[in-house]
């Protein structure tokens, strides 16, 4: 299957000669935009595996374009075409994401090597963001699951490695997996410290007891249609009349 391409460039005739280009090295050119706007919006219909991308354009120029087109991961790389060969401007473009550079006019036998290495070089970037994603994922695993193991090591008055042993036992008849048991623990713990500040607040602004409290905040619940964790959220934000 032939790989695809878009051409976005202000000039027709420039956007004639790079179609043709790619024609000829085997590319399926999807379409061709005047504009930056209409260029990351072709991009969002079609997905090209490549876009070559003049910077000097109206209505959106084509850097900010080719940070959209690359942010929101709507075509294989973003290739920039452009009049000047400008040090600054090169920078600019990597650090929005572009992966290659050409200067017009352009040589056809420059346009092929270029895409290549584009393409290469936006794979290697897409890799390593989704290494680095992975890396938090499991950092932020880990980091719930201490949560939630210390929680419950507080709670039951037992030792973090016990407790640990008991959320992995717990899993395993739950059929579910040992993050998501720990979520449930810390979203739980979260939820009652909530509703225990409403009732502190309760029970230093009216002088109430513990169980009258508790009871205030469940009233509360009761009389708008709240969960407790709401109606003490409430109470806490001042949105209800102590």
């Amino acid at each position: 299957m032939s790989r695809t391409a878009i051409v976005a460039d202000d000039e027709p005739i420039i956007r004639m000669d790079l179609s043709q280009m790619l024609e000829e090295l085997g590319f399926e050119v999807l379409g061709s935009a005047a504009d930056g706007f209409d260029a990351v919006e072709l991009c969002r219909a079609r997905r090209p595996d490549v876009v070559l991308m003049d910077l000097s354009m109206p209505v959106f120029e084509g850097l900010g374009a080719a940070q959209t087109i690359v942010e929101e991961d709507l075509a294989g790389c973003v290739v920039v075409v452009t009049a000047f060969a400008d040090r600054e401007l090169i920078d600019r473009a990597g650090a929005v994401g572009v992966t290659g550079y050409l200067v017009k006019p352009i040589e056809e036998r420059l346009l092929l090597p270029t895409i290549e290495v584009a393409l290469a070089q936006s794979r290697r970037l897409a890799q390593a963001r989704q290494e680095t994603a992975e890396a938090r994922r499991r950092l932020k695993d880990r980091d719930l699951i201490d949560r939630a193991k210390a929680i419950l090591a507080a709670e039951k008055g037992i030792g973090e490695a016990q407790a640990l042993a008991q959320l992995q036992h717990m899993a395993m008849d739950k059929r579910c997996s040992l993050v998501y048991l720990a979520r449930a623990v810390v979203e739980k713990s979260s939820r009652r410290e909530l509703v225990n500040r409403a009732k502190t607040l309760l029970m230093e602004r009216r002088g109430m007891s513990e169980p009258a409290a508790y009871q205030a905040v469940q009233a509360l619940a009761r009389k708008k249609g709240l969960d407790l964790e709401q109606a003490a959220r409430e109470i806490l934000e001042g949105r209800e009349a102590l």
